[in-house]
């Protein structure tokens, strides 16, 4: 999977924008996060590695600035309370430090994380 992180104008529409333009290609967001940062927000959709360069040529076509790809791993999530702890300790007691997390599609976790071989291994994947 492919965190693919742009930043857009701080301004009405903006956001659906990058939703409908990604839609209009056909091209599924398996999770998404994104957030206000002073006069632009920050937006990190993630998808399909087979579609990353496709999500970045749609989305700055759309007037979209990417600043950042990076690859990410996404985790089955128990559904109960304490799922999402058991999944952050997993990926910190494997020595994958987390830097971007966000629940994804289903009953699933998206993970940014500086070590993705162990937190490949820490999961199974």
């Amino acid at each position: 999977m492919r965190d693919v992180t742009i930043m857009i104008p701080e301004r009405g529409g903006a956001v659906p924008e990058v939703w409908e333009s990604l839609s209009a290609a056909n091209i599924n967001v398996e999770a998404a996060v994104s957030f206000s940062r002073e006069h632009h927000r920050v937006v990190h959709v993630v998808v399909e590695d087979a579609v990353n360069t496709r999500t970045q040529e749609v989305l700055t076509v759309a007037g979209f600035l990417v600043v950042d790809v990076r690859e990410v791993l996404i985790v089955p999530l128990e559904d109960r309370p304490g799922g999402l702890a058991g999944v952050a300790r997993t990926a910190y007691d494997a020595g994958a430090e987390v830097y971007l997390l966000s629940t994804a599609t289903g009953d699933r976790v998206m993970l940014g994380v500086v070590n993705l071989d162990a937190a490949r291994q820490a999961f199974g994947l």
